[in-house]
């Protein structure tokens, strides 16, 4: 090593030197009346949810297991026994329809790329529709039934028939399991942040899951909630599930513990099937299993 590098610590006294320099500036502080600002955040809990009609649709079919809300208002209905897939306008009037070559279950809109992805019960497959040109996608084949669906962050999770809850990325179709459970039957899906939510019709029962497959909490009160079939949940955390022999619409806490009626027969429900909460719009869709579907708004 050259010796000028190892001797300056000696050599060297000093590199520079700093100075400390006060001087007035331009800026003027003034000081007024201290102000408080509030921000209100308001949780919608189910002891003051009210809900009035909106709008009556005459879907003009029956078997509907599967409805959702785009962001544009327009309403989506599956129809099994038909094979098609009924977009509605906002106005309640019919848009168009898609003839599929299986029997559609449930539907869930994808934002990423405007379309519906419907389940098609023991078809095993899911068919992805392009709500622009209003038609047939593509086709995602599984290796099992689906049922009930829910949409987490580009990845389908639904429901397989007597296998469990298993979810699909859509990036590159790689499936996984959530919930492994040959026992497990039902009906519907939802997702809420980390939890998943599923019906269980034969069993009168609501299930919450988070996404690693443990229970969080089950609910079940025949007294109230017979035959739970579609499940949907606001942006409050609060689960919202139709009954199609109480022919109602119960709300369950974010915790399960409690729970309450919002929606009767005298609201126009008749063996309601599926139903679906819009954060957009701000409204609640409950469809009937036949005819009749009816869109709710919040007050």
């Amino acid at each position: 090593m050259n010796t000028a590098i190892q001797n300056i610590m000696s050599d060297v006294k000093s590199f520079g030197e700093v100075r400390i320099e006060a001087k007035p500036n331009d800026i003027v502080l003034i000081k007024k009346k201290n102000k408080q600002a509030q921000i209100m955040i308001h949780l919608r809990s189910i002891e003051n949810i009210k809900l009035k009609l909106y709008k009556t649709i005459d879907t003009k079919g029956e078997r509907n297991y599967g409805c959702c809300i785009l962001p544009d208002g327009r309403m989506a209905f599956t129809f099994y026994f038909k094979q098609t897939v009924k977009v509605f306008s906002d106005k309640g009037l019919q848009d168009f329809e898609v003839k599929l070559p299986i029997f559609p279950f449930d539907i869930v809109y994808i934002s990423k790329d405007n379309t519906l992805a419907v389940t098609t019960g023991r078809s095993k497959c899911i068919t992805i529709i392009d709500v622009e040109r209003k038609q047939i996608k593509k086709t995602i084949s599984l290796d099992s039934s689906s049922y009930g669906i829910a949409l987490k962050d580009n990845r389908l999770i639904y429901y397989v028939g007597n296998k469990g809850i298993r979810m699909i990325n859509l990036n590159d179709e790689s499936t996984s399991d959530i919930v492994r459970d040959k026992m497990l039957t039902g009906c519907s899906s939802a997702t809420f942040k980390d939890k998943l939510y599923h019906t269980n019709s034969g069993k009168n029962t609501v299930t919450c899951y988070n996404l690693q497959g443990q229970l969080q909490w089950k609910f079940q009160n025949e007294g109230v909630l017979q035959k739970p079939q579609g499940i949907d949940v606001d942006n409050d955390g609060n689960v919202y599930v139709v009954g199609s022999d109480s022919h109602n619409v119960v709300v369950i806490s974010p915790d399960g513990t409690r729970h309450r009626e919002i929606m009767t027969a005298s609201d126009g429900l008749k063996d309601p099937m599926s139903i679906h909460y819009s954060g957009f719009k701000n409204q609640l869709l409950v469809a009937n299993w036949k005819n009749n579907a009816h869109l709710f708004s919040f007050i």
